[in-house]
């Protein structure tokens, strides 16, 4: 399994966010330390009482991973990152066989900052090397991703390690779209999928 990588969109919460978190760490250092003054609590010399930055850091590290799926959020119109993550089940057709489609399973490993997009059938397996989303087009939510595609063991010879995009559109509970392979297979198709479960991770 390769690893998560950063992502762009173009919601404006990612400049708004790290300043609201900052704003809370300031609060929460100067709460705390009110507060052991006024218990007449002193930290021994061997433990440091979080700072702003360590605040800070901890909430960022919580909001990146849970905070930013509350669904609340998302009602206010505070988060409007979709989120993706989860199983997603459909179907793979290609350019070289157009009249067949493939069983295909796709996994999306997300938090606010970073994801991993997965995308297996039964002759190969890919996984996303870069990617982004526009969530505020009129045709509903765009993924668009490069990837690496790596033939399983035991696939026939015509299949190798290629590179390519895709690009997906969410509307309501699905993810359709296409693909394009570069150099070397020059092959096109049609991608549609529909969540199956959530990943909590």
């Amino acid at each position: 399994m390769k690893a998560m990588h950063p992502y762009a969109i173009d919601a404006p919460e990612r400049k708004m966010i790290p300043l609201v978190i900052a704003a809370v760490a300031i609060m929460s250092a100067w709460l705390l330390n009110v507060g052991l003054e006024k218990l007449r609590i002193a930290m021994p010399w061997w433990v440091d009482a979080p700072s702003v930055m360590g605040f800070y850091g901890i909430i960022y590290i919580l909001f990146d991973k849970y905070l930013w799926r509350l669904e609340w959020l998302h009602r206010l119109g505070l988060i409007r990152t979709p989120i993706l993550a989860g199983s997603w089940v459909g179907t793979l057709t290609s350019s070289f066989e157009p009249d067949t489609s493939k069983n295909a399973r796709l996994r999306i490993i997300q938090s606010w900052t970073k994801i991993e997009i997965s995308l297996l059938t039964d002759t190969s397996q890919s996984h996303s090397l870069v990617a982004s989303i526009l969530s505020t087009t009129s045709n509903g939510m765009i993924l668009s991703y490069q990837y690496q595609n790596d033939p399983i063991p035991n696939t026939p010879d015509t299949m190798q390690i290629h590179y390519g995009t895709a690009k997906l559109v969410l509307v309501e509970n699905k993810l359709e779209g296409e693909y394009y392979s570069g150099r070397g297979r020059q092959n096109t198709g049609a991608l549609s999928f529909v969540r199956s479960s959530k990943l909590e991770e």
